[in-house]
């Protein structure tokens, strides 16, 4: 049985393209879609392409529903440990509780 020859492989983004993305001097989310707008391709597609061409891109920070920085459970205890004097091993099981009550005993402690 004979091997038929390999197609080549298509090319994803062209020169002109990966030219585009080298005209920016660093990377983040607002970046990634003025890119993917002037190279007609996704927001995901360019931040794919950023990081296999090993630049560095900038991940937008997580916030809560409300526009707020994400505290961790474990971090609303710990500063309830230390707002009521304790070892925060004997608040175990305490970040079961919802995170509305840690913070609502939180502030109250202060």
């Amino acid at each position: 049985m004979s091997k038929l020859p390999r197609q080549p492989k298509a090319v994803n983004y062209t020169p002109q393209m990966v030219a585009v993305i080298n005209s920016y001097d660093h990377f983040d989310a607002d970046i990634a879609q003025d890119i993917a707008d002037q190279i007609g391709k996704s927001r995901r597609s360019v931040i794919a392409k950023i990081k296999s061409m090993g630049l560095s891109y900038a991940v937008k920070k997580r916030v809560a529903k409300d526009g707020s920085a994400i505290t961790l459970k474990t971090d609303l205890v710990l500063a309830i440990a230390k707002g009521l004097d304790m070892d925060a091993l004997d608040l175990d099981g305490l970040t079961k509780a919802p995170k509305a009550a840690l913070s609502n005993l939180l502030i109250n402690i202060k």
